[in-house]
C-alpha cells in the first residue's frame, strides 16, 4: 500500500471542553502540548484528565487528518494500542471473582496443546517466558484463534513466572483461554463486562469498526522528510494486547473506572477487587496489564499504548483518584505522550516544574548517517548449497534460490522476496529492512549434506521495532531452526 509523505508543520488548535471552573490549574499545560506537538509534528492530540472522581479537563489539539484540515474532538476515536492490556486483564480478573476461570490454574487445562507451567496470571504480568515475537502477528497470517497455537510451539527463554519480558502475543492467548473459560468471546466479554457498563459507547474492538468510524484519526509515523500516512495495521490478531479504539470521551470514562476501584459517575459498574488487582506487583515493574511505578514518591499505575500511527498514554494515581489519558495520532520515536502526561502529573501532585519538553528534546533529532553494510563476503560455496525451502511449524517457510546475475541470494517469505549478501562462514545478511525482517538480520545455515545444507537457524524474535539479542550470533529462543524437507 502507498504510502505519503508530508513535511508540514500542523498548527495547534485547541478545543477546551468544560471543565469545573478552578479543579485543576496547570497554565504550562496547553504551552506544553503545543511545543511538544510542534517540535514533533504530532498532527493531533486529545488529552483528559480525572481528579477525585470527577472529569476536570478535557482538551483536544489539532488535526485529525493533514489533508482534510478537520479539527481533533472529543468524539474522534483513536487506536490506544497497549492499553489495551490493562483491559484484557481486568476482563481477567472480572472473570476470576465471578468463579469462571483461577489466574493461576495452567492455561494447559483450558487450551491442551498450550505448554506446561504457564498461567494466566503469566500471560497477563509478561512473564511467560518467551521472547517477543512480534514478527508472528505482523506477518498478518495468523487469526487470534492461531496465534496462541502458533506461540505454543516457540522456545521460550524461561519457565513461567520467572522473568519479565513485555510481549504482545501471549495477549492473544489470554485473549483465547478467557473466550474458552466464559462461553463469549474476548471482545463480547470486554464489551458486556467493562465498556458497556462503563459508557463506552463508542468504544470497538475490532479493525473493521475502527474503519466504519467517522470521526477517525488518521495515522502517522515519522520520516526523514517529514511524517508519512500509514495504512491500518490489522490489530485483530492481537486485539487482547492492542485491539482497544475509542475516543477522548470514552477513555475519560476508563481512567475513571481505574482510579475510582470500579466507580463510574458515582455508580459501581466493575467490583473493586478486580480493579485493584491490576495493581498488584507480579514482576519487577509490573502487574497485570500495567506497568507500577512512582511518581514522586506517590503510586503510579500506566501504560503507553503505540500501535502503527498512534501514541497513547494511560497513568493512574490511585491514592488520588486521579488519572491522565493522551491519545495521538503519531507513532515512532515520538514521546508526545509521555511529555503531556507527565507535565499533567507535575501539576496533579504539585510536584516542582520540569521542562519535559526540553528534557526529552525538542524535536527529533536528524537520523544519523547510515553506516555503509559491510561488504559481501567471498563466497565459500556455490549458492545452489543454500538453496531449497525451510519450514517453521510457526513462522512457515523460507524459499533460497540465487539471483541470477550476481553473487547474492534471494529468498521468499510467505509472499514478499528479499535480497541478501554473503556475510562468511555460511551466514547471509538481509540487504534491506522488509517487514517484519529488519535490515542486517542473519540466516545461518549448516547440517550440509550431499551438498546442500539441511538447516537453517534466525532470530525472527528480533524484529524491526525491538532487538533482543541483536546481531550476528542469536543465542537461545531466539535462533529458530528451519529444517529443509
Amino acid at each position: 500500500m502507498k504510502i505519503r509523505a508530508t513535511t508540514a508543520i500542523v498548527v495547534s488548535v485547541l478545543t477546551t471542553l468544560a471543565s469545573p471552573a478552578g479543579a485543576f490549574v496547570c497554565p504550562r499545560l496547553e504551552t506544553g502540548i503545543d511545543r511538544a506537538m510542534t517540535g514533533w509534528q504530532v498532527p493531533g492530540l486529545a488529552i483528559g484528565i480525572v481528579q477525585n472522581d470527577k472529569i476536570v479537563y478535557r482538551g483536544t489539539f489539532g488535526v485529525r487528518d493533514t489533508d482534510t484540515g478537520v479539527n481533533v474532538t472529543a468524539k474522534t476515536v483513536f487506536a490506544t494500542g497497549s492499553i489495551t492490556k490493562s483491559l484484557t486483564a481486568l476482563g481477567a480478573a472480572i472473570a476470576a471473582t465471578e468463579g469462571k476461570i483461577d489466574l493461576d490454574h495452567r492455561v494447559r487445562r483450558i487450551l491442551a496443546y498450550f505448554p506446561k507451567g504457564i498461567s494466566l496470571r503469566h500471560l497477563l504480568s509478561q512473564s511467560a517466558g518467551w521472547p517477543r515475537h512480534d514478527a508472528l502477528w505482523y506477518l498478518d497470517r495468523y487469526s487470534q484463534h492461531e496465534l496462541p497455537q502458533m506461540l505454543s510451539l516457540l522456545p521460550r527463554l524461561t519457565p513461567g513466572g520467572q522473568t519479565f519480558q513485555y510481549n504482545n502475543v501471549p495477549f492473544a492467548a489470554a485473549g483465547i483461554a478467557l473466550a474458552h473459560a466464559t462461553g463469549a468471546s474476548w471482545n463480547d466479554w470486554v464489551k458486556a463486562k467493562i465498556l458497556t457498563p462503563a459508557g463506552m459507547t463508542g468504544a470497538v474492538t475490532t479493525l473493521s469498526g475502527f474503519q466504519n468510524t467517522t470521526d477517525r484519526a488518521s495515522p502517522y509515523f515519522p520520516s526523514d522528510t517529514g511524517r508519512i500516512t500509514l495504512p491500518l495495521r490489522d490489530t485483530d490478531p492481537v486485539a487482547p494486547a492492542a485491539g482497544l479504539y475509542a475516543h477522548l470521551d470514552d477513555m475519560l470514562r476508563y481512567v475513571e473506572l481505574l482510579a475510582h476501584d470500579g466507580i463510574v459517575g458515582g455508580h459501581r459498574v466493575v467490583p473493586a477487587a478486580p480493579v485493584e488487582s491490576l495493581r498488584q506487583p507480579v514482576t519487577a515493574g509490573y502487574g497485570m496489564g500495567l506497568r507500577l511505578g512512582e511518581w514522586h514518591g506517590e503510586e503510579l499505575a500506566f501504560h503507553p499504548g503505540f500501535v502503527d500511527g498512534y501514541g497513547a498514554r494511560l497513568s493512574i494515581l490511585p491514592h488520588r483518584r486521579t488519572g491522565v489519558i493522551v491519545l495521538s495520532n503519531m507513532s515512532g520515536d515520538t514521546p508526545v505522550s509521555r511529555i503531556v502526561s507527565q507535565i499533567a502529573l507535575d501539576c496533579l501532585t504539585g510536584s516542582p516544574p520540569a521542562d519535559w519538553v526540553a528534557y526529552f528534546g525538542h524535536r527529533r533529532r536528524s537520523p544519523a548517517a547510515k553506516s555503509p553494510p559491510p561488504a559481501p563476503a567471498g563466497i565459500d560455496r556455490p549458492r545452489i548449497a543454500y538453496s531449497g525451502g525451510f519450514d517453521h511449524p510457526a513462522y512457515g517457510r523460507f524459499e533460497f534460490a540465487p539471483v541470477p546475475g550476481s553473487a547474492q541470494l534471494s529468498a521468499e517469505f510467505h509472499g514478499p522476496k528479499i535480497v541478501l549478501d554473503y556475510a562468511g562462514k555460511d551466514r547471509w545478511r538481509l540487504v534491506e529492512t522488509q517487514w517484519p525482517l529488519r535490515e542486517g538480520l542473519i540466516f545461518a545455515f549448516s547440517s550440509l549434506k550431499r551438498g546442500k545444507f539441511t538447516l537453517l537457524a534466525t532470530p525472527l524474535a528480533d524484529g524491526p521495532t525491538y532487538r533482543h539479542n541483536a546481531g550476528p550470533d542469536p543465542v537461545c529462543a531466539d535462533r529458530l531452526a528451519f529444517p529443509q524437507e
